[in-house]
């Protein structure tokens, strides 16, 4: 035992705990902004516009980015790309330390 010990450099037996931590920390915080964006979301009711024609491309959807729900859909994939990042990077660092 005491020689897996001791191939573990002695700075990362120290700092890659604390990471861990960091990104736990991280992650939970935005899991919660990402139940509050969806919560915030407006879901489309039913879609009567232009029914008989059939044609769904409105001014209001091409130019759907700049609104409000754009703007929550933009930062809901943010989010999600960073608890991605952030899961990713944890069991990096809970994995390192176990290879040397």
């Amino acid at each position: 035992m005491n020689f897996l010990l001791a191939t573990v450099p002695a700075w990362m037996s120290r700092t890659f705990p604390i990471f861990e931590r960091i990104c736990l920390v991280l992650l939970a915080l935005l899991a919660l902004i990402l139940v509050v964006l969806v919560f915030m979301q407006i879901t489309g009711g039913s879609n009567t516009n232009n029914v008989i024609t059939g044609n769904q491309d409105s001014y209001y959807a091409q130019n759907k980015s700049g609104s409000r729900e754009g703007r929550i859909t933009r930062l809901i994939y943010i989010t999600v790309g960073l608890i991605v990042l952030f899961s990713i990077l944890y069991f990096v660092f809970m994995k390192i330390p176990t290879l040397y």
